[in-house]
C-alpha cells in the first residue's frame, strides 16, 4: 500500500478514535472503588476493548513507524491502565482510570464472590482466563510493535495486536469459538448475576 493511502487511511481512522478515546477513558475513570453492577463494568469493558481494536486498526494502516509507536503506547496505555509498568503519561493528562487488564481482574475477584450454578461458573472462570491470556498477548505484541525498528515489522506486531484483541473481544460468529468477555456479558447481563440462581 502507498504511503499515501495509509496516511489518508489513517487520518480517517484517527478521526473516529479520538472522540471515542476520550469517551471510554472518562466513564472508565471510576477505578477499584465502583460499585457498578458487575454486568455494566463488563458492558464498559467490552466498549473499551471495541476501542482497543480500533486503534490497532489504526496502528497497522499507520504509514511511518513513530506512528506505530504512538498508537502502540496507547494501546499499551489501555491495557495496563495508567498504574501498569509499561504507561506512559500521554501529552495531555487524563483521569487515571483503570486499564482492561486490571479492571478484568477486578471484576473476576467480584464474579468469584457470587453464587453461580457449578456449570455456569465454569464457563464463567473459562472466559475469564481466556481474555486474559488474549489480552496479555496482545500487551505482548503492542509492546513488541512499539519496540521495533521496521515498518513492516511493526505493522505486524500490529495486526496481531488486533488479532489478540479481536480473540478477547469474541465476536460472534457461526464457526467453534473460545468464550471470553462476550460469553460473560451473555451470561451474566446487565446485572451481572446468574439468572439460574
Amino acid at each position: 500500500m502507498d504511503m499515501t493511502v495509509r496516511a489518508v487511511a489513517m487520518l480517517i481512522c484517527l478521526l473516529l478514535v479520538v472522540t471515542p478515546i476520550a469517551c471510554a477513558q472518562s466513564s472508565a475513570g471510576r477505578g477499584d472503588n465502583d460499585e457498578r453492577p458487575v454486568g455494566e463494568r463488563l458492558e464498559n469493558l467490552a466498549e473499551r476493548l471495541r476501542l482497543g481494536l480500533t486503534v490497532a486498526s489504526v496502528a497497522a494502516y499507520s504509514p511511518t513507524l513513530a506512528d506505530i509507536r504512538h498508537h502502540a503506547q496507547q494501546l499499551i496505555n489501555m491495557l495496563e491502565g495508567a498504574q501498569g509498568q509499561h504507561y506512559v503519561r500521554p501529552f495531555q493528562p487524563l483521569d487515571e482510570w483503570p486499564g482492561i487488564m486490571p479492571e478484568l481482574v477486578v471484576i473476576s475477584t467480584r464474579l468469584d464472590g457470587q453464587a453461580f450454578e457449578p456449570e455456569t461458573r465454569t464457563q464463567i472462570a473459562a472466559a475469564v482466563n481466556n481474555t486474559r491470556t488474549f489480552l496479555s498477548l496482545a500487551l505482548e505484541a503492542a509492546l513488541s510493535g512499539r519496540d521495533q525498528r521496521r515498518l513492516d515489522l511493526a505493522t505486524l506486531d500490529m495486526l496481531r495486536v488486533y488479532s489478540y484483541l479481536a480473540a478477547a473481544y469474541e465476536a460472534p460468529c457461526d464457526t467453534a469459538y473460545v468464550p471470553t468477555l462476550r460469553t460473560l456479558v451473555r451470561i451474566l447481563g446487565a446485572t451481572g448475576t446468574d439468572p439460574s440462581v
